[in-house]
């Protein structure tokens, strides 16, 4: 009973996180989150490298799809070109991406874009106090270096045992890919939900115990970038700002931080305390 609760939760967390990617949307563009932004444009450039090397390796799958399309002799080879495309495309992305330390380097170079839109989008939620000076950036930064190791490490320890269970249970491999693909999308989530602790000054451990309350948000979130990411030239950017605003929104309904307790703290202690803890 209690393991159907939970899968109930997960799922609607899921889904609630991806019926609010509309609205985060339109808080971007509404509220013009970007403001400000433009003093990290260091960052842009680094982001906009890696994602033209990331589109290169997707647009020469593409091409090469396209030319077994014009040689293919019948409709049935042409279908099967079809399936071997999105074969390719399944298992590049599975491997580039959730089997390495790729997209945990994207998310390191993306950290001032994170901090900023989530800062923004609090700023205009719930009046949440922004923070600009350089230690604030330079605290965020370590810290995210910190929660990456971390939870890389967790992840590398989850689908270890995923693999043991398949392999034990070989009639069902067939299942691996997928359970895997959801393990680590649910890792890439959780550093994402970790920024957005972070505005609250909640220490990394904290953070890592509360993430467990939110499976379906980071489920979600991961998962998006994740597609995101797949996308040419934009899709790193695009993904990035977009489940940190979502991330906002949705935690903001539903984990109830106390944000006026928090000004107020801060207002009584301005020099703050450590959050890379």
């Amino acid at each position: 009973m209690k393991t159907t609760l939970q899968i109930r939760s997960v799922l609607g967390q899921f889904l609630y996180t991806l019926g609010n990617l509309r609205s985060a949307g339109v808080l971007i563009r509404d509220h013009q989150l970007w403001t400000g932004v433009n003093r990290y444009g260091w960052v842009f450039k680094v982001l906009v490298v890696v994602a033209v090397l990331m589109g290169f390796s997707f647009l020469s799958m593409v091409s090469s799809w396209i030319g077994s399309l014009f040689q293919a002799e019948s409709g049935i080879a042409a279908l099967s070109s079809v399936g071997t495309f999105a074969s390719n495309l399944a298992i590049s992305g599975y491997e580039s991406f959730t089997s390495g330390l790729l997209k945990y380097v994207i998310l390191l170079l993306s950290e001032v874009i994170i901090f900023h839109f989530m800062q923004r989008a609090l700023e205009e939620l719930t009046g949440h106090e922004v923070r600009t000076d350089f230690q604030t950036f330079l605290d965020a930064q370590i810290r995210m270096i910190k929660v990456v190791i971390r939870t890389y490490i967790m992840e590398l320890i989850a689908t270890l045992f995923v693999s043991i269970f398949f392999g034990i249970f070989g009639f069902l491999d067939w299942l691996e890919p997928l359970v895997m693909f959801v393990v680590q999308c649910y890792f890439f989530g959780v550093v994402i939900l970790d920024n957005y602790n972070e505005q609250f000054d909640v220490s990394i451990k904290d953070s890592m115990e509360m993430s467990k309350d939110y499976r379906g948000v980071s489920l979600a979130l991961g998962m998006v970038l994740y597609l995101f990411m797949l996308v040419p030239l934009i899709g790193v950017v695009a993904g990035t700002i977009l489940v940190s605003v979502t991330a906002v929104i949705v935690l903001n309904k539903i984990a109830k931080i106390d944000v006026d307790s928090l000004n107020a703290s801060r207002q009584a202690n301005p020099e703050g305390t450590s959050r890379t803890e």
